[in-house]
């Protein structure tokens, strides 16, 4: 009887072992992961150099991998039994209350964050340029009661009170206050890292109050849903309900380039609609990362001229301080590859504004190349 058995389990286990692998190679292969955003693997190219240093067979298990049958559903059971068995952040993220999906705590790479704060420092004493500087906090450091019972705790607090302290001759627009006064509302995304468009109004107005400037509070508020982002990604918690993004527009004559380091691509708007129609609608705020992006706002020629070095959450930020200024210059330095110095020579910028998240901020080392 066990012998009968052992011989079923056997075949069982070969057959199952044959059909996936029989899935595997005839089943269409798709390109991208669209739960992911990202592209899978392809199928390795062969050469007798690759075989012998080990480098085609890993590149193999990578793309049976991403090709595996019913990977999706695998990743996200799993996700899932890691959830409920208490390992809950083991993948990077929590899944919080209330649908909130949130990053586990930067983890500060002291060395990267001095030299960062360094070439801030010497960027500003070396142009001579008004300097202004905001740092996003992470959301489980503001939504903290959006986080598991069980949770590492944020030190947000105390890395940009360092940076805050330790910056000099550069304004620090500190937003933690005006972000915690609001978390009654959506101020941050469920299912991604960043800030919703009204987390984004919130700091643009201190920004705004830096200037003396008024701000206006009529937009005409376009909401779309099906966002998933980076942090529904990451989880692989395939079952989450989505969010919704908001546009916030008013009437204004601009006019955007775009340089990725090749020919310009002028328009005339800086919110790109057609991303809403996919997954990842995040790129709908100026069309996504870009290494050089100007915005000359036609309505206002008399404003300030200003350079804006940043990651992806001034993204849904310039739109709104596009109306206070005569032109916006970003500048994102994980692919700018000039020098900073001299487009500021080129250019007679009125103000800087460094804008990052804490992550890239203290875990990044793009800002150390502005010296």
């Amino acid at each position: 009887m066990a012998k009968k058995r052992d011989i079923l389990l056997t075949v069982l286990f070969c057959g199952f072992i044959g059909t996936m692998a029989a899935l595997t190679a005839f089943l269409p292969k798709q390109e991208v992961s669209v739960n992911e955003k990202r592209t899978l693997a392809k199928f390795p190219e062969f050469s007798v150099q690759k075989l012998f240093n080990g480098k085609w067979e890993k590149d193999f298990e990578t793309y049976i991998s991403d090709h595996f049958p019913a990977r999706n559903f695998f990743a996200s059971t799993d996700s899932y039994y890691m959830l409920y068995s208490g390992r809950n952040g083991s993948n990077g993220v929590y899944k919080g209350k209330d649908g909130y999906i949130i990053n586990t705590p930067v983890k500060c790479d002291e060395e990267k964050l001095n030299a960062n704060i360094t070439a801030i420092n010497n960027f500003v004493k070396n142009t001579g340029i008004e300097t202004k500087i905001i740092v996003v906090p992470s959301t489980g450091y503001i939504m903290s009661e959006e986080l598991p019972k069980v949770h590492t705790e944020y030190n947000d607090g105390e890395i940009i009170d360092d940076i805050k302290n330790r910056a000099e001759n550069a304004e620090f627009i500190d937003i933690r206050d005006t972000l915690t006064e609001n978390k009654d509302k959506q101020i941050y995304y469920k299912t991604d890292h960043h800030w919703t468009s009204y987390g984004a109004y919130l700091a643009y107005k201190k920004w705004a109050e830096s200037e003396n400037i008024e701000v206006r509070s009529d937009y005409d508020i376009e909401s779309t849903d099906g966002f998933f982002g980076t942090t529904y990604s990451k989880s692989a918690l395939w079952y989450e309900k989505s969010d919704s993004i908001e546009t916030w527009e008013y009437p204004i004559n601009v006019t955007v380039t775009i340089n990725d380091g090749f020919e310009d691509e002028v328009y005339d708007s800086m919110f790109f609609k057609e991303h809403l129609e996919e997954l990842d609608k995040y790129p709908v705020f100026l069309d996504g990362n870009h290494n050089f992006e100007r915005i000359v706002n036609n309505d206002n020629e008399d404003g300030k001229k200003v350079l804006v070095i940043k990651d992806s959450y001034a993204h849904c930020f310039v739109p709104f301080m596009a109306e206070n200024c005569s032109q916006i210059d970003m500048v994102d330095l994980r692919y700018y590859l000039n020098n900073v110095s001299a487009l500021t020579e080129q250019n007679s910028y009125d103000e800087v504004l460094i804008l990052y998240g804490i992550s890239n901020m203290c875990e990044a080392n793009d800002l150390a190349i502005l010296q």
